[in-house]
């Protein structure tokens, strides 16, 4: 069952012993102690270490660390080892390399180097796990499954003819005929109508200038998503046939960019969520962007505990400039996840390499050893950690603000030919995010399949850039305004249906038209140069749009710009619902909300950089300023 995750608290990281002696295993175990580490994630990149040619397993290694660690009070959260086909498997089967939307075939060289619908990698990736399972299911040492890594960070999409064929074959389950998927796409559009199944490839590249359907990209963003879901499904079907008890999980990416998987659909699928998250350096208040992404994983655990799995002791390898955290900063981090959830903190990785790609990656045992304050921070929070273990099967006091965020949506406005450039899906959930942090105002995350129970008991619900809305989902946000709550919709939602195509009447649907009693009849982006005024005195950018409000709204208005004297805020009379017609500038949308969150009566806590959050009946104050945080 989803959400099943130890009530209890862990504490350490990835652990890559094959690059190490066995004298450093001594002493990893060792100091793993010193630092109360209670889990490694073993194994994640070792395939090649695991089976050495085709059939060929070595597990002698493997046992020896396994022994190694349980014989130390360390357990292990067993990974599959599948996140990087060895070279002789490559080599052997040149054709499960992915092939880009130009019609590249990628190389052997980095990670998940295979297309996501080739069934000599899953076949290969499921022996191997066959293999782990029925050696270590009943270790105990072992006490969860990490299913390969980051599924989809790098190889998400693939435009094979291997692909294609798979392709077809889910196309055919959901439309069961062409009939139904012309309709869907739309394809009298530009000549595009098909008349046989084989007709229909992956949405590779065009010519110059045009672009494939968007309705048939984002089925295939669909597509593709469920075919890496399958993968995982795949291998944690195996390990249960040796393994009825131990937990199963893979890492999540919640990132604001991993965009490309559809973590809701996921959830369902784990035993428990767990996520990565590595800060952006650059960002001066990336404090908010860890709350936001730790918030939307709390979401996709449905508010139950999950685990931070990976994040960073300081600088990481991969950003332009790989900045190191300011004192205090990494304890603080990984406070602040589990104040709002996690059973713990990992990191990548224990000990720091001396070679390969990550090597200038930080880790919990860095280059310079223990004479550090890296180390020293550590053990710190180790000892943090452990006294807050009694916590492991609390969950996060829930807020009174929930905001619906929706990946189909933010599929579909990922691609070109819509009314700017400048819209990105993220952006707007982002700046609604940032106002109401900075106001002290928790917001947890729903799916756009959120139901009546599950909006229940939040004061209001928040919807921006929800693009893409059905008939269903479209009344179940109409029924919660109905029955008292407050809804807070933003421009370019409910534009479309889940296929994409533009619902008529007026933008926004009944949502926008009969319940927040707006109609908007036409779109006017701004360029990025523009500031436009409202009467209201707010300010905004980048959006306006052609609108009027039924008479009994309170409505403010554009004053500039080709749209002045259109409707670009409006509140209904009665249980207040209101319309967001524009992107309100940093200090505008902090004001708006200010005034409603103040309207609604909705609580408050902390603010100007400082969050208080309750988990379980304990009080986290996390300053981000002075990096420092204080529970009780």
């Amino acid at each position: 069952m989803p959400n099943q995750i130890p009530p209890t608290f862990f504490f350490g990281g990835d652990y890559n012993p094959e690059q190490w002696s066995r004298e450093v295993w001594q002493e990893d175990v060792r100091l793993m102690r010193e630092a109360n580490v209670n889990l490694v994630s073993l194994g994640i990149f070792s395939w090649a270490n695991l089976e050495v040619a085709d059939g060929d397993y070595r597990f002698e290694w493997l046992d020896e660390i396994i022994d190694l660690l349980h014989e130390n009070g360390i357990g292990v959260d067993l990974a599959t080892a599948t996140a990087s086909p060895p070279a002789w498997l490559t080599t052997a089967h040149p054709e499960m390399l992915p092939v880009t939307a130009a019609g590249v075939r990628q190389n052997h060289g980095g990670r998940q180097n295979y297309c996501i619908s080739s069934p000599v990698y899953k076949a290969k990736a499921v022996a191997l796990v066959a293999q782990l399972a029925k050696r270590y299911a009943k270790h105990p040492a072992v006490k969860m499954w990490h299913v390969n890594n980051e599924y989809g960070c790098h190889n998400p999409r693939c435009f094979c003819d291997v692909s294609a064929v798979a392709w077809r074959e889910w196309l055919r389950a959901k439309y069961n005929d062409l009939a139904a998927l012309n309709k869907a796409w739309g394809t009298d559009f530009w000549s595009q109508r098909y008349h046989e199944w084989n007709q229909i490839l992956p949405p590779r590249e065009t010519p110059a200038g045009t672009y494939p359907n968007p309705s048939m990209v984002l089925d295939f963003h669909r597509f593709s998503n469920e075919q890496i879901l399958d993968l995982f499904k795949a291998e944690r079907d195996e390990i249960r046939r040796h393994d009825s008890v131990s937990p199963i999980t893979t890492n999540f990416m919640s990132l604001r960019h991993a965009w490309l998987i559809d973590y809701w659909m996921w959830a369902k699928e784990v035993d428990f969520v767990s996520t990565d998250h590595y800060l952006i350096a650059q960002d001066s208040e990336n404090y908010i962007d860890l709350a936001f992404q730790a918030d939307l994983t709390r979401g996709f655990a449905g508010g139950k505990p999950w685990l931070l799995m990976e994040h960073s002791t300081g600088a990481v390898n991969w950003q332009e400039h790989n900045l190191p955290k300011a004192n205090g900063e990494m304890i603080a981090n990984s406070l602040s996840h589990i104040a709002r959830g996690s059973n713990g903190a990992m990191f990548f990785q224990w000990r720091q390499s001396v070679s390969g790609s990550e090597k200038f990656h930080s880790a919990m045992v860095p280059h310079a050893g223990t004479d550090t304050r890296i180390w020293r921070d550590v053990v710190k929070l180790g000892q943090h950690v452990s006294s807050l273990a009694d916590l492991g099967g609390s969950s996060t006091d829930q807020a009174q603000v929930a905001m619906v965020f929706d990946y189909d949506s933010w599929w579909a406005m990922s691609q070109r030919n819509l009314p700017s450039t400048s819209q990105e899906y993220w952006k707007l959930p982002y700046d609604w995010y940032r106002a109401l942090w900075q106001l002290g105002v928790r917001v947890d995350f729903v799916s756009p399949d959120a139901t009546a129970e599950d909006l229940a008991n939040y004061r209001a619900v928040l919807m921006p850039n929800v693009y893409l809305l059905s008939d269903q989902q479209e009344q179940q946000f109409i029924d919660y305004s109905i029955n008292g709550g407050s809804l807070f919709v933003s421009y370019f939602t409910g534009i479309s249906d889940r296929s994409d195509t533009v619902k008529l009447g007026g933008y926004g649907g009944r949502l926008v038209r009969e319940t927040l009693g707006v109609q908007v009849s036409e779109f006017a982006p701004l360029n990025n140069d523009v500031i436009v005024q409202l009467d209201s005195g707010l300010k905004a950018f980048e959006w306006a749009q052609f609108a009027t409000a039924r008479a009994d709204n309170a409505s403010s208005k554009f004053e500039n710009g080709v749209a002045a004297g259109q409707v670009a805020i409006s509140k209904t009379s009665g249980t207040p619902n209101w319309y967001v017609g524009t992107r309100l500038d940093e200090e505008s949308t902090k004001q708006f909300f200010s005034n409603a969150m103040h309207e609604l009566g909705i609580d408050r806590a902390g603010g100007d950089g400082v969050e208080v959050i309750r988990r379980g009946g304990v009080r986290f104050e996390i300053d981000n300023i002075n990096k420092t945080v204080s529970w009780r």
